[in-house]
């Protein structure tokens, strides 16, 4: 059959270099393989026209009768749409018949797939013509980019992700490895068409991964910076991305209106929407991080917006890839794209009121701290944990507001006072850093003064836990002038405590033991019980120090049961470790190791580096007297790894130095100072989850079985390479597959051909197998 003369000729041709997309085209291949219509839906700039044009490329083939592009973003007048379509696919244009009449009888017998490009402001009319030609002609199939779906049965529908982007820091000597992120690879590709002699090193590769990764992968966005490139190094752009849209103004001349600025492709999608729906939008850009339907009912409905509204707004905001809709547990979690974010900032400042909505929005993270706070006693522990780690954006933002006007710091000290157990537990030097900023902040008076006390207390603890004892002196001591003056029962508990653990440090442990024992009876009579059962913790360990062993345990032990019993799980893992040094002290080593193995296990999910750390430490210390020197070495590394890279130090604790070094001597003289520095690198070089799982014996380099030769790290691919990285972090498919921008099921495909490849039963092994390689 000869090719028919209209086939191909609607597929421009690509002027630039199309890079990455090859699992987003594999994946709209085999749909528009399974469905007639295909619908490709994303925000603006995300790059649905790209990737329908090179499709379209790579079809012409399959479609004996051609493959045809119809452009509609500069069709503004609806009833002109068959008209448009028709005039693109060559229809002759017959007098006697309507051009829908014409448009259909030519595609009834042919095999021909349409492209529908920029139909989100056509969608109504869009989705009768296409439902329309679709029952006539059994040979059509339709391939639309839309930034809302169509709408209309027999659609699937697919969500176009942005670029990979690298994430975390990048080190010196993988330069080019970065250059497997989508994202780089286009902005490197692009700058070179302007600096021919543009490459990745060590000046330009740390600012290129946090352009892209401020930019979150949107192609739009990164061509218009590379464009920059012509008047700024890559340094000074990102310096300037807080005023993306000023900066992204000027891409090609020759480029569609609205792609010729970030503001324009922004406006485009914003002038689309209802006034409510703009008005939600704006609203919503006072959230960092994301958000769930609740937080967005508190902090944006009114009068104007009432909550019953609310979830129509936000499903047309989803429908129309404004807002993204994430699975978060039992519960949705919605976010907006950066760039998304700040023009609904920017309309926000435009109407007047953009003070009203950040005062609600902070005074909603109050409010979320406040209810954490009241739940920490019991077994909603872990989840506040969970919940509070992924608001920490919102909780940031919040923050900041309240450090522009004195005013407004005490609700930020407040805030941060309440959020303790969150610093505690995730973030100790963030949450210095907050409190010490909003202490200088306050203003005077009375009020600021009730805030103070409790934020000079919450430093001096957070000063403890990062070694800075001089600091944490000071704190307990003006925190406790000051609730005497104010007659603050709680603070009296709280300096208490964090007075004792300063004289712990002092090897006073008589003055610890008054303090501390104050501390626990101001918190029973408060009836805060976290905050007894911390100081009950602390004031066990001094009686062991003191000698009194029997009491220590007994005082202990009725508290993990007590945290038992109401299901505190974190508080519990703090007691136990407590209780596992009195026992250490009793020369009962296997109950000390059986109680340290519990307190990891617990922090498996709690994640907290001071308690992990700790138990790592203290089981060095139990191991080499056990005749176990390798472990006890590995597990001193794990130790001040774990400590070491959440901003921690504990050994200048009561007798911990001491018994550190002791342990470090030990084991030094047993292995040598050989094979003592290499256990110890291993274990600097594990991450807190690859040793939780190696103290519980889930993880070691005998659990890897092989039927044949052992696999080289060679003999996995840069990406499966990538995904067994993540596996030994601990990751999930889900999370792997949010980690890396891909569909959750290509995650578990990439997951199985490792575990084949690897000869492996488990994720662990995977895990161990990583670890053994990595660590040579």
């Amino acid at each position: 059959m000869d090719t028919p003369p209209w086939q191909g000729r609607g597929v421009p041709a690509d002027l630039t270099t199309f890079v990455g997309r090859r699992r987003e085209l594999m994946e709209i291949r085999r749909l528009l393989e399974s469905s007639r219509l295909l619908t490709l839906t994303g925000s603006g700039g995300i790059g649905k026209t790209r990737l329908a044009l090179h499709t379209a490329r790579a079809k012409r083939r399959a479609f004996a009768d051609g493959v045809w592009v119809v452009e509609l973003g500069m069709l503004s007048d609806p009833s002109l749409l068959p008209q448009a379509v028709s005039a693109a696919l060559g229809v002759p244009d017959a007098s006697n018949t309507s051009r829908m009449e014409a448009l259909l009888h030519f595609l009834a017998d042919r095999e021909t797939l349409l492209i529908l490009d920029n139909c989100e402001h056509l969608v109504d009319e869009c989705a009768h013509m296409v439902r329309t030609l679709l029952r006539a002609a059994e040979g059509l199939r339709v391939l639309a980019t839309s930034r809302q779906a169509l709408g209309i049965e027999g659609e699937q529908v697919f969500e176009v992700p942005p670029l990979t982007v690298p994430d975390g820091d990048v080190p010196e000597e993988v330069h080019e490895a970065l250059l497997r992120y989508e994202s780089v690879s286009l902005f490197v590709d692009r700058a070179r068409s302007i600096i021919p002699t543009f490459g990745l090193d060590q000046a330009t590769a740390e600012h290129v991964a946090r352009l892209c990764r401020d930019l979150e992968g949107v192609p739009l966005a990164i061509e218009l910076a590379a464009v920059r490139l012509r008047s700024l190094s890559v340094a000074e752009i990102v310096a300037r991305l807080d005023d993306r849209f000023r900066l992204l103004s000027t891409g090609h001349r020759a480029s569609a209106n609205r792609q010729t600025s970030l503001m324009a492709m922004v406006e485009w999608s914003y002038d689309l929407l209802e006034a409510a729906d703009q008005a939600l939008w704006a609203r919503l850009s006072v959230f960092a991080g994301g958000f769930d339907l609740s937080a967005a009912e508190a902090v944006c409905c009114d009068e104007d917006l009432p909550a019953e509204s609310l979830l129509t707004r936000m499903h047309s905001l989803v429908e129309r890839s404004i807002v993204i809709r994430e699975d978060s547990g039992a519960s949705g979690r919605y976010r907006m794209l950066e760039t998304l974010r700040q023009y609904g900032a920017y309309q926000l400042r435009k109407g007047g009121d953009h003070e009203k909505w950040q005062v609600r929005h902070r005074d909603w993270c109050r409010s979320l701290a406040a209810e954490a706070l009241a739940g920490w006693a019991g077994a909603e522990q872990l989840a506040w944990s969970r919940r509070l780690k992924i608001e920490r954006h919102n909780v940031r933002v919040a923050i900041e507001y309240s450090l522009r006007t004195p005013a407004d710091a005490i609700s930020g000290l407040l805030l941060a006072v309440d959020l303790r157990y969150f610093w505690l537990v995730h973030a100790v030097s963030e949450g210095r850093r907050h409190v010490e900023r909003l202490l200088t902040a306050l203003p005077r008076g009375r009020d600021a003064d009730a805030a103070k006390v409790r934020g000079q207390w919450l430093a001096g603890w957070l000063a403890f836990y990062q070694g800075d004892i001089a600091a944490a002196r000071r704190y307990a001591q003006e925190s406790a002038n000051l609730a005497e003056r104010l007659a603050d029962d709680s603070s009296r508990g709280y300096f208490a405590y964090v007075a004792g653990l300063v004289a712990e440090c002092d090897h006073d442990y008589s003055l610890a033991r008054n303090l501390l024992s104050e501390a626990r009876d101001v918190h029973d009579r408060t009836g805060d019980r976290v905050g007894g059962w911390l100081a009950t913790a602390d004031l066990a360990g001094v009686l062991g120090l003191l000698g009194e062993l029997d009491e220590g345990v007994e005082i202990s032990e009725r508290a993990v049961s007590q945290c038992a019993e109401r299901g505190a799980r974190w508080c519990q893992s703090f007691l136990l470790w407590i209780l596992a040094d009195l026992r250490r002290m009793q020369n009962r080593h296997a109950d000390a190791a059986r109680l340290l193995s519990s307190i990891v296990e617990i922090n498996r999910d709690f994640d907290d580096p001071v308690v992990i750390g700790a138990a790592l430490e203290s089981l060095s210390w139990v191991v080499s007297q056990r005749d176990e020197p390798k472990f006890a070495a590995w597990l001193l590394g794990a130790a001040q790894a774990t400590w070491g890279n959440a901003g921690i130090s504990l050994l200048q604790f009561a007798e911990w130095g001491q018994e550190h070094q002791r342990t470090v001597d030990r084991v030094r003289n047993l292995l040598g100072e050989q094979a003592f520095s290499q256990q110890y690198r291993l274990g600097e070089q594990t991450t807190p989850g690859a040793a939780i799982d190696r103290v519980l014996g889930d993880a070691t380099p005998t659990a890897v079985r092989s039927d044949t030769e052992p696999v080289r790290i060679e003999d996995l691919t840069p990406r499966e390479l990538e995904i067994v990285e993540l596996i030994s972090e601990g990751l999930t498919n889900k999370a792997i597959a949010q980690r890396l921008v891909i569909a959750q099921r290509t995650a578990e495909g990439h997951v199985e051909r490792i575990l084949r490849k690897l000869s492996c039963d488990s994720r662990t092994q995977v895990a161990a197998w990583w670890m053994s390689r990595t660590v040579q």
